[in-house]
């Protein structure tokens, strides 16, 4: 795929993909990681110096040979010859071994944005991938418009509350540490769950999804409830013998204070539809707050329409979005 373009005819107007020539690579990264970091910063989900640190570690860490590192594709848009963009296609497999693209970074004229898409995504299929996804910040709004009617589904959404609001009515819910043995059902739970909702986003089979959660439970918790800035919680309500739910906070240190992002909620199904995930969401405001933090995110599949609604409802934005479409066969 690297040796020979990509055409495609929309009217008057041909589009081409070609390979970024090395000696153009320097001036391309350089935009680029300013492009990542402005996003990020802009987006609130980072302060600058770690927007700046995230955009230059995406760049160096997928491209560590410049135009020629492993799997990945820097091309520029031409239209009828004339430079009118840049993309960044990454195709290679996944963890379950189908082959899957992502486009890191799309920066086109708004002429050739439609038709630079269409081919990108018949180069993906072309090289084998079966899906294509692209992470779209909130604010971005010329990527919104090239990805509008073309199929795509929101896989994974980033949602950010910040600043925090006024402290809101009196939490029902109090929140207490978990002990090792609600650890240990938590964790086993956590990741059989959390192995389904990967295979239910459609990039992951059942074996592979199962290896993930597993490795990201590892990689997140190496020292169970005793992991630093990780924490654990059983949610109680006052008349309920048993814990109507769970919650894991990780607390990450930014350059600007503290920040708590939600990794975990769960009402247990025989609490649901009595208010107690919004009441603890309540209580997950009023724990940033003592632990001085401003700002609260959190992820959720974009098939969870009923979660996404909770977080509108508490005045949650979505921050970033993970979009994905299912490649035809070429």
């Amino acid at each position: 795929m690297r040796s020979r373009g990509a055409r495609a005819h929309n009217g008057t107007v041909t589009v081409t993909l070609e390979p970024m020539p090395a000696e153009r690579f320097d001036a391309w990264r350089a935009d680029t990681v300013a492009r990542f970091a402005a996003l990020r910063r802009e987006s609130g989900m980072l302060p600058p110096a770690e927007a700046q640190e995230q955009g230059e570690g995406i760049v160096a860490g997928r491209l560590p040979d410049g135009v020629r590192s492993a799997d990945q594709h820097v091309l520029e848009i031409r239209d009828d010859g004339r430079l009118a963009g840049t993309a960044w296609l990454e195709v290679r497999a996944g963890q379950d071994a189908r082959m899957g693209a992502m486009l890191y970074a799309l920066d086109a004229d708004p002429a050739v944005a439609a038709p630079a898409l269409d081919l990108l995504e018949r180069y993906a299929a072309s090289a084998g991938a079966e899906t294509l996804r692209i992470d779209l910040f909130g604010q971005d709004e010329a990527g919104w418009r090239a990805i509008e009617g073309r199929g795509y589904r929101a896989s994974s959404i980033q949602m950010l509350l910040a600043p925090l609001p006024a402290p809101r009515p009196p939490a029902t819910i109090r929140l207490s540490r978990m002990d090792a043995q609600q650890y240990d059902a938590f964790a086993e739970r956590l990741i059989a769950e959390f192995a389904d909702d990967l295979e239910r986003e459609g990039l992951h089979s059942a074996e592979s999804a199962r290896a993930e959660s597993e490795r990201q439970t590892a990689e997140a918790l190496p020292n169970g409830i005793d992991t630093e800035d990780e924490l654990l919680f059983v949610a109680e309500a006052g008349g309920s013998d048993d814990p109507v739910g769970v919650v894991w906070l990780s607390v990450q240190r930014r350059s600007t204070g503290p920040h708590v992002f939600v990794l975990e909620l769960r009402v247990e199904a025989a609490h649901r539809r009595r208010g107690y995930g919004r009441a603890i969401m309540c209580a997950v405001e009023e724990e940033a707050r003592r632990i001085g933090a401003d700002s609260v995110g959190l992820h959720v599949f974009g098939f969870n329409d009923a979660a996404s609604a909770l977080y509108d409802e508490l005045g949650y934005r979505r921050a970033e979005v993970l979009s994905v479409k299912d490649l035809p066969r070429p």
